[in-house]
């Protein structure tokens, strides 16, 4: 009897664990990021979609207009980024989330440097749980999610990148260069997340 009882159970596991990981994602909500940018003098227009997808579109534009901030030297960039990596809070990053695919670092650092550079500032619409994908490249996702009830506008996208940047540093170890993952605002209530997607 007990056999069969651990045979029923085992069989009914996959089932379990399919609706274990729709849960997840049932208080999600999703919006499509607005960017404003000016390619030409006085003319301001609005893009839908991810980064990759609005420097596509502003190439076609105007070729001449960049909506990147100026590039600047390293000057111990590396440095200060993973110090700013290591002193976020553990605690608010959460590491392998059930149902996520993983990322390789390499893959994550190109949406990474795209989100540092961008021009721009990031708006939420409201939530709880509404969440725009921000970036998709070699499939990996950024997702940037607003859990406020109103309209949310931070400083800059090179916020999410940093935040980004902190759960490659939580998630990975010297051996494992793979991970996805979830970081949370300390203070504000607003998170990331990156996975891998189809792009």
């Amino acid at each position: 009897m007990r056999a069969n009882y651990l045979v029923a159970l085992l069989s009914a596991l996959p089932a379990i664990l399919v609706t274990a990981l729709a849960d997840l994602h049932t208080d999600v909500h999703e919006f499509t990021p607005k960017w404003e940018f000016e390619p030409f003098p006085g003319q301001k227009i609005t893009l839908n979609g991810t980064v990759e997808q609005v420097v596509a579109e502003l190439a076609q534009i105007n070729p001449d207009y960049s909506p990147f901030a100026p590039a600047l030297g390293d000057g111990g960039l590396g440095v200060e980024k993973r110090q700013k990596a290591e002193l976020f809070p553990a605690d608010k990053v959460l590491c392998l989330k059930p149902g996520w695919d993983y990322v390789h670092e390499s893959e994550a650092k190109v949406g990474i440097h795209y989100l540092k550079t961008v021009k721009g500032r990031p708006r939420g619409d409201p939530g709880p749980g509404n969440c725009g994908r921000v970036s998709c490249g070699y499939s990996s996702a950024i997702w940037f999610c607003n859990d406020n009830t109103h309209h949310i506008t931070i400083d800059s996208f090179a916020q999410i990148a940093e935040m980004v940047e902190a759960i490659g540093y939580h998630c990975t170890t010297r051996w494992r260069r793979w991970y996805s993952g979830q970081a949370f605002h300390p203070t504000d209530n607003w998170n990331v997340y990156i996975h891998r997607d189809s792009c």
